[in-house]
């Protein structure tokens, strides 16, 4: 669904876009609900957990869209093996830190970490609205 989105509309922006703020929406709600996560219901779950899985896969293609066609055509290679690599290497840290942090308590690191990954997301936003073309793909 990205990339016939992203061609659709002729730039990765507005993808980005839509798949950072509805992943960053997904996460800051499961935030919300972890307050009794002994008592939330699983059909509570579902929405929030569904925006995010959403936004990272929306996400990802785009993102490598946008580099690709950020460098000149002899480096696209180079500069989807970067963003790979970036992408793995951010992964695995992202996870060790965050699985560390919401280890440090009954539910309150488990909320912290929600958190930062959602406002992570939205930092994200607005780090494309900043930087990412606006102009069609060539």
């Amino acid at each position: 669904m990205s990339g016939r989105f992203t061609a659709r509309v002729g730039s990765p922006r507005p993808t980005l876009l839509i798949g950072l703020v509805t992943g960053g929406a997904g996460l800051l709600a499961l935030t919300g609900l972890t307050a009794a996560v002994a008592h939330v219901p699983y059909a509570l779950l579902v929405l929030p957990l569904m925006a995010t899985g959403f936004g990272m896969s929306f996400t990802m293609p785009a993102v490598t869209t946008a580099v690709t066609d950020g460098v000149p055509a002899e480096r696209a290679g180079l500069a989807s093996g970067v963003i790979n690599a970036s992408r793995q290497t951010g992964g695995v840290i992202g996870v060790a830190l965050l699985g560390a942090l919401a280890g440090t308590g009954p539910l309150a690191g488990l909320r912290t970490a929600l958190a930062i990954a959602g406002l992570a997301f939205l930092a994200g936003a607005l780090i494309t609205l900043r930087t990412v073309d606006r102009a069609p793909m060539p």
